[in-house]
């Protein structure tokens, strides 16, 4: 694995990859776009076992929270253009994409495919992962952050102010907390504390707001161009997209494949190794429809 960064759309991105999806002479590359809040290293073993499985070049993209202003940059908006800076621009030209989105990264991947359909004839296969694609406001998840977090975003960024400058014994000894109570392995501390800023705090809070207005309606045209190259994974315990929006996906079926499971939506803190397998099975099953 290699951490790099990379200039798209005008933001300096840190990258996770998994040898060279930039020059792999056409071989086919996974590009995974992650959620929010999108921490990288959370993503280091999905994206490593989906490698070990199909020796394929893989690049996780998340958005880059550190610079102030330019909030147009940060909007969804802006992540669809980044999306595809890096998609169009950097991939390797002769490769074929197997396309991930985590998350929110779901939407922007149907977003941005729908913004340049002549990309289709680059992306072998596209795979949603508990995906945030209409509803936001209106999901279990949603409407607590609208109504609570929202409501009273100064405080919340007050917090966030607080814990950072507590001392570093301090706040290493919190998170050990939280992650006994939650089962987590320890080593996860030191990626939390990477991230553990009010700036980048307020820029995650910034991009869940505009999900809570934007993401409403089904993109159903934009689904319908690609269902024959998707699969999508739903769970039963998922407060951001509970499965009567799977429902809605059935007019899709039989070209696009669907598979439920009962794993948490943030599925890169216990399931990395599951969810990888599943995308490998789902290729065998499809006689080498995703990676093989």
């Amino acid at each position: 694995m290699e951490s790099v960064y990379m200039t798209l759309n005008y933001i300096q991105t840190n990258l996770l990859t998994w040898d060279n999806p930039f020059n792999c002479k056409g071989s086919d590359v996974i590009v995974c776009i992650s959620g929010n809040p999108g921490i990288p290293d959370f993503y280091i073993e999905f994206a490593a076992e989906l490698h070990k499985s199909t020796g394929l070049p893989v690049c996780v993209t998340v958005k880059s929270n550190i610079l102030e202003k330019q909030e147009h940059l940060f909007n969804l908006e802006g992540q669809i253009t980044h999306k595809l800076d890096l998609i169009s621009n950097k991939i390797d030209k002769n490769s074929k994409i197997h396309l991930i989105g985590h998350s929110i990264g779901a939407w922007l991947v149907i977003e941005a495919l729908d913004k340049q359909k002549e990309l289709l004839e680059k992306v072998a296969s596209i795979n949603l992962l508990f995906p945030t694609i209409q509803g936001m406001a209106v999901a279990e998840n949603g409407k607590y952050l609208n109504k609570i977090v929202r409501r009273f975003h100064t405080i919340t960024i007050l917090l966030f102010t607080l814990v950072h400058i507590l001392p570093e014994f301090l706040k290493q000894f919190l998170i050990a907390i939280y992650l006994k109570f939650n089962s987590l392995p320890p080593h996860y501390s030191e990626r939390i504390l990477k991230y553990l800023r009010p700036k980048i705090g307020e820029k995650v809070l910034y991009l869940a707001y505009d999900e809570m207005d934007r993401v409403v309606e089904l993109n159903t045209e934009a689904l319908e161009n690609i269902k024959h190259l998707t699969n999508v994974i739903y769970s039963d315990r998922d407060g951001w997209a509970p499965l009567s929006y799977m429902d809605d996906l059935k007019q899709f079926q039989p070209e696009m494949n669907m598979k439920q499971v009962s794993i948490d939506h943030a599925f890169v803190l216990k399931y990395s190794e599951e969810i990888a397998e599943m995308l490998v099975e789902a290729a065998l099953e499809a006689k080498g429809f995703i990676f093989i």
